[in-house]
């Protein structure tokens, strides 16, 4: 039997959730909001204090990244279980417990507005962010004391117990569930089956078995107005590839979800295997087809919660009953499709999208970044490096890290132990980065510098154990111009360290990271340039 979808309001009473949830807020101390599994507030959120209300939210920056973190607990992969990440706007704490109906996960419980004191940041981080979202330092930072300070303890005692109210809200959906169940109205084994037969698998919308039966079926209607769609998803190989099928499986699910909801429940929606997605629009104009096109063209773009964007390339033709079959039609919006996705292809910069990824999750930094690219390139142009190579070698540099995206969100990055688990991952990321910079014509070329980019002279480092000069020099470049960069250029993880200090620690680490001769250069090239 086709599985069913499931929506809060049809299984509980809202007004009700909402004075639980008020109740539950004031109780805790806490901030509580329910979304729907594509971030959509269900209720009005509740709160204890007003600070994000208030400071963070007023300001478009903030209001973002506030948004960013929301979608981020709701869309953890992690089970059925409570997730807890540190948020984006204000470093407070945010936790995510999903309320699930028959293994589905239908809607979240989000928890946040709490500082822990064993996890509090340093005032200068905390000014860092009001400068950040253009909110005065001083009201920020008063503000931000009305937030209830927990222990680490405290905070999970609260989302232990909000988890147990969860199960017990998805045990009653579905108690009312099966209530509702025995009382409809019972389908046929055989309009099951046949239902089955025409509905894809994995996205739940129809096959191209209906779909094509639909076009013989309506290519005898002469009278009708018809527009027929061809989409095909962008890419999916890619996402494959790269992040593995699951994520490829996440990106068909998510565009068909969003075709299913803004086509009319009379449109034929469906998915004909692979990336295609087609749509027969009976009784629809061009200008209908057209705006659904681009309603859900932009509903993509905007979705970023997957590591590559949510894309997907679009043709329509208006069916001339007079001259063409349907059939042909379909053809003509196939063609048209297969132009829009070339054209697509060119104006798109996946690499930088994956880069705004880490920013976002301040795994990277742009300061950082930045400053490495003109450096490393200014560096390798003195070294005698002729402009393709010193670009070659400013591309490295940009990208050496594009493996992190890999990495579990909310990854601690520094400040603690790591397990073998996390130092595995960690280090994986430069193979990861090596494997992502080969499937592109503007990385390719430099995978292997990026592969070396964290070898260390003495070849006590990874992914290879390189010494020496085994180690490419455009990646001994890049391994030294990263460190004194990281070192030199602030960030809202760190203060920087003057030059001298930085220059210092350059000669300390000469001949264990860096090649004791290009430190000299380096330095030299430094001092001169007065940098």
């Amino acid at each position: 039997m086709e599985k069913q979808t499931y929506k809060l309001e049809d299984i509980l009473d809202l007004k009700a959730l909402h004075k639980l949830m008020n109740a539950l807020a004031q109780s805790f101390e806490v901030g509580l909001g329910v979304r729907t599994v594509t971030g959509e507030r269900i209720i009005e959120d509740s709160y204890y204090c007003h600070f994000c209300s208030d400071v963070i939210w007023p300001t478009e920056e903030g209001n973002r990244q506030c948004e960013l973190s929301d979608m981020e607990i709701v869309a953890s992969p992690n089970g059925a279980g409570p997730c807890i990440y540190r948020c984006r706007a204000a470093g407070l704490m945010d936790a995510g417990i999903k309320i699930m109906i028959e293994g589905e996960h239908i809607a979240s419980i989000l928890v946040g507005q709490i500082r822990l004191e064993e996890e509090q940041l340093s005032e200068e981080e905390y000014r860092e962010m009001a400068r950040k979202f253009g909110v005065d330092e001083e009201l920020y930072l008063k503000r931000l004391q009305e937030v209830p300070l927990k222990t680490r303890d405290k905070f999970e005692h609260i989302v232990e117990a909000l988890t147990i109210i969860a199960d017990q809200l998805s045990t009653l959906g579905y108690l009312n569930l099966r209530q509702k169940s025995r009382i409809g109205t019972l389908e046929s084994k055989e309009s099951i089956l046949q239902s089955l037969a025409e509905k894809d698998a994995l996205t739940g919308l129809w096959n191209r078995r209906k779909f094509e039966s639909c076009l013989e079926e309506y290519g005898n209607r002469k009278d009708m107005q018809i527009n027929l769609i061809s989409g095909d998803a962008n890419n999916l190989k890619l996402m494959n590839d790269i992040f593995g099928h699951e994520a490829g499986d996440k990106m068909l699910h998510s565009i068909a979800h969003k075709m299913r909801n803004m086509a009319k429940d009379e449109w034929i929606v469906a998915r004909c295997g692979g990336d295609e997605f087609h749509v027969l629009l009976p009784d629809a104009t061009m200008k209908m087809a057209k705006n659904y096109c681009d309603r859900v063209t932009n509903s993509c773009k905007n979705d970023r919660r997957l590591d590559l964007p949510l894309s997907i390339a679009f043709g329509v033709a208006e069916w001339d009953s007079s001259s063409e079959t349907l059939q042909e039609c379909f053809q003509r919006a196939d063609s048209q499709m297969y132009e829009n996705k070339k054209r697509m292809k060119q104006q798109e910069n996946l690499l930088d999208y994956i880069l705004e990824k880490l920013y976002d999750r301040c795994y990277l930094f742009r300061g950082n970044i930045e400053a490495e690219m003109e450096l490393a390139y200014n560096f390798a142009r003195h070294l005698g490096f002729d402009e393709t190579g010193a670009q070659n070698v400013m591309t490295a540099v940009k990208y050496q890290d594009i493996g992190m995206i890999k990495l579990p969100e909310n990854f601690v990055m520094k400040g603690k132990t790591r397990t073998p688990e996390e130092d595995r991952l960690i280090r994986a990321h430069v193979t990861n980065g090596y494997n992502i910079a080969l499937q592109f014509e503007n990385t390719y070329k430099v995978a292997e510098f990026i592969l070396c980019s964290h070898e260390n002279w003495d070849g006590n480092s990874y992914p290879r154990g390189l010494r020496g000069q085994a180690i490419p020099l455009e990646s001994r470049i890049v391994r030294m111009v990263d460190n004194y960069c990281n070192w030199v250029v602030p960030n809202a993880k760190k203060i920087a360290v003057g030059k001298e200090r930085a220059y210092e620690r350059l000669k300390e680490h000469a001949g264990e990271m860096f090649d004791p001769d290009m430190v000299e250069w380096f330095i030299d090239y430094l001092e001169k340039q007065g940098a």
